[in-house]
């Protein structure tokens, strides 16, 4: 790579990394990306140098990544909270892999001279998992999992290690992140509206933020290069909140669906998925409206990210509904340009 501007995209294999790579491409970055398993799986953006760097942790060797032409990283690479049983792991490897491995990346950075800037994408749930009031950068850190105790510890380490580096850092804290191509809840709602009975929600009354991903590509570009995102962490969300009966409308008028809500107490809901949580596992059986989905489904988590908008000009490309629109529509979303 001979470019001025070398970008490394750890996990760019995952669900923002292919949303990130063609636009930072598009944006004259070369980019470098990253990949844990042996073999590279398919339908990955052109264009994009990949390296294998093995399991990321307190041992990662990232020479063959960080190479003398790095000049910006974005670091992606994390595990993702797990919410189905079958999928939980230990709690330690949220701290091996979200905290220890982050902080070898930063040692690495910080012998490495020639990166000006290192993005390191956190999360909200190292400051909260629900709050009635917004979430800032001015809110105390009391992170309730695994997941977000391990991002704020990477964070703080990031922190510790390039304080007096010659590299520069940023910090994203994103919500949910929505788009083409997400696994995560927001597909669990998707299968709500496949279903052919009314929904008893129209009684919750909470405020959530939530993200679109090609919003914080864009949020992305600003951060690699604004001088006010210097050593600095952000906020992050889409121009304006919405419950989950809101959303739910919203989802069914982008994917022309049919939609009926009726009004059910929200403690009837709670019982409702702590019963049939406990009938479920008497069965071996799995349901998506267990305990952990009925509070995300009627908790609130308004995130505001104002510092951002009004410290680096950033204003969201995309509205909510344009990025509603895309999970049924187009297979990626659209590519903004990056700044």
């Amino acid at each position: 790579m001979c470019k001025e501007k070398v970008v490394l995209v750890t996990g760019a294999t995952g669900f923002v990394g292919r949303h990130l790579c063609p636009a930072l491409l598009k944006a004259g970055y070369a980019v470098r990306g990253t990949h844990v398993q042996p073999m590279l799986p398919p339908g990955l953006p052109p264009g994009v140098e990949w390296t294998r760097i093995g399991t990321i942790g307190p041992d990662t060797d990232w020479s063959s990544a960080l190479r003398i032409d790095t000049t910006h990283i974005v670091h992606l690479a994390a595990l993702a909270h797990r919410v189905l049983p079958e999928q939980r792991v230990p709690d330690e490897r949220y701290d091996e892999i979200n905290h220890l491995g982050t902080a070898q990346l930063a040692r690495a950075v910080a012998q490495c001279r020639s990166v000006r800037r290192l993005l390191f994408m956190s999360s909200i749930g190292a400051v909260r998992t629900l709050s009635s009031d917004p979430v800032d950068e001015r809110t105390q850190c009391l992170p309730e999992t695994p997941y977000g105790r391990s991002k704020l510890a990477g964070e703080r380490a990031i922190e510790a290690i390039l304080g007096s580096a010659t590299a520069d850092w940023c910090i994203f804290r994103p919500p949910l992140l929505y788009g083409p191509g997400n696994p995560g809840n927001m597909q669990r709602l998707l299968q709500l509206l496949d279903l052919p009975l009314p929904l008893p929600l129209a009684s919750i009354r909470n405020r959530r933020t939530f993200l679109y991903v090609a919003n914080l590509v864009d949020a992305i570009g600003v951060g690699l290069e604004h001088a006010a995102a210097s050593r600095r962490t952000f906020c992050l969300g889409d121009p304006e909140d919405m419950g989950t009966s809101d959303l739910l409308k919203r989802l069914a008028a982008a994917g022309n669906r049919r939609l009926c809500l009726f009004p059910f107490p929200v403690m009837g809901l709670r019982a409702f998925a702590r019963v049939g949580g406990w009938l479920a596992r008497c069965a071996g059986l799995r349901i998506s409206l267990d305990g952990g989905a009925i509070e995300k489904l009627c908790g609130s988590l308004p995130v505001d990210s104002g510092l951002f908008r009004r410290e680096c000009g950033w204003k969201p490309p995309f509205t909510v509904e344009e990025g509603l629109r895309t999970l049924f529509s187009a297979p990626r979303a659209p590519i903004p340009s990056v700044s």
